[in-house]
């Protein structure tokens, strides 16, 4: 079982909806995820592309997102219990992700399969590699 504890920077992001896939949040994509002893976490994950741009203005899951709050983990299934965001409707909300182990400092964290009000099965695949500790 791959040790969660540490920093993780974004290497890819890609939703899933149907047969269709579309990169989110740049390609590449700009984000950091930090996992501590406590029980705390957050995520930041960016457009670089959006932020060069200066626009004030973000499209949440595809240009700008943050969060923070704590996670659990139950073998390689990850919840991230939401207690601070950059949109206001996911405050008190869950996101539950499969651990899939890439390599010893890669991890592939993968959303529940959720089903669209058109019958389209979606998921995104965020691919993150360890940040290596500086002495």
């Amino acid at each position: 079982m791959i040790d969660l504890l540490g920093t993780w920077t974004l290497l890819s992001c890609v939703s899933q909806r149907g047969d269709k896939e579309r990169r989110t949040f740049g390609d590449p994509p700009a984000g950091q995820l930090q996992y501590a002893a406590d029980g705390r976490m957050s995520a930041f994950l960016m457009d670089p592309a959006w932020a060069a741009a200066g626009d004030p203005a973000a499209d949440s899951f595809t240009q700008f997102f943050s969060y923070a709050g704590t996670w659990r983990r139950e073998g390689e299934r990850l919840t991230h219990d939401i207690l601070f965001a950059s949109q206001p409707t996911r405050v008190g909300t869950s996101f539950v992700r499969l651990i899939v182990p890439v390599d010893d400092d890669t991890i592939e964290l993968v959303t529940e399969p959720e089903v669209s009000k058109s019958g389209q099965t979606y998921v995104t695949r965020l691919l993150w590699k360890r940040v290596a500790a500086t002495a």
